[in-house]
């Protein structure tokens, strides 16, 4: 008699995923959702809209402490 061991592929699959860099980990959950909403019938957006971080936005970050030295800077004047 055969003893046959069924192995489920997310088992098979986790160690792989967990092992996986942050920025991966998404952009399979991206995939996967996507292919769930192709398979569900749901429209998703064509084109991709840039979403704005303020990670690595080095020209923000200057822009507001030159906006806070001028401010400092017109407070101590006025002291």
């Amino acid at each position: 008699m055969e003893t046959t061991i069924s192995v489920n592929p997310v088992n098979q699959l986790l160690p792989t995923l967990q092992a996986l860099q942050r920025a991966d980990k998404w952009r399979i959950v991206q995939i996967l959702i996507s292919q769930l909403a192709q398979e569900e019938g749901i429209e998703q957006p064509q084109d991709k809209s840039p979403v704005w971080t303020p990670y690595n936005a080095f020209n923000a970050a200057d822009t507001l402490l030159n906006m806070l030295a001028e401010d400092k800077q017109q407070e101590t004047q006025h002291v």
